[in-house]
């Protein structure tokens, strides 16, 4: 698997936007794999003889399907997941400490696109975490829009790193 690079990006904007569809991929992909396991069900063992009408199915066959599923989308499970510890890098700092936007920019901003791209959440849930009003989503936005135009202006580099905060 290749390391998710900010060159593949045309800006900060587009890098969220691509780490949202990822985290919407992820989740897809997780529920997918519950509702697999659930169709599996848990079955007591039986040593006496079954008689089945119609002729015996392959019992692990639910199962096969799932691994085999499991299998194909590793890949894309990593990638998507290494794409989201990147924007948590650039959120909030290398050690998840305060660094990244979080440093340069505050909590609110940085929060604010976390809610929004990294948990892929509608508007209205990302102003109540946030304790705006579900009227708010324009300044919500803004505030997105603020935090990548700094990521943008500093550069990836910086922002990883916390240069251009006010602690320097």
């Amino acid at each position: 698997m290749r390391e998710p690079r900010f060159e593949d990006y045309s800006d900060a904007r587009d890098f969220f936007r691509a780490v949202r569809e990822a985290s919407r991929e992820a989740e897809r992909t997780r529920l997918t794999l519950l509702r697999m396991e659930a169709r599996e069900g848990a079955r007591a063992q039986t040593y006496a003889e079954r008689v089945s009408v119609g002729g015996e199915r392959d019992r692990m066959a639910q199962t096969d399907a799932r691994i085999d599923y499991e299998g194909r989308m590793r890949e894309r499970i990593e990638a998507d997941y290494a794409l989201i510890d990147l924007a948590c890098k650039v959120l909030y700092g290398e050690d998840s400490g305060k660094g990244g936007v979080d440093a340069l920019m505050g909590s609110a901003v940085a929060d604010c696109i976390s809610f929004r791209y990294v948990d892929a959440r509608p508007w209205p849930e990302v102003a109540a975490l946030l304790g705006y009003s579900r009227w708010s989503v324009n300044s919500l936005r803004d505030l997105c829009q603020q935090g990548f135009d700094a990521i943008d202006f500093f550069g990836w580099d910086n922002v990883l790193g916390g240069t251009g905060s006010a602690a320097d």
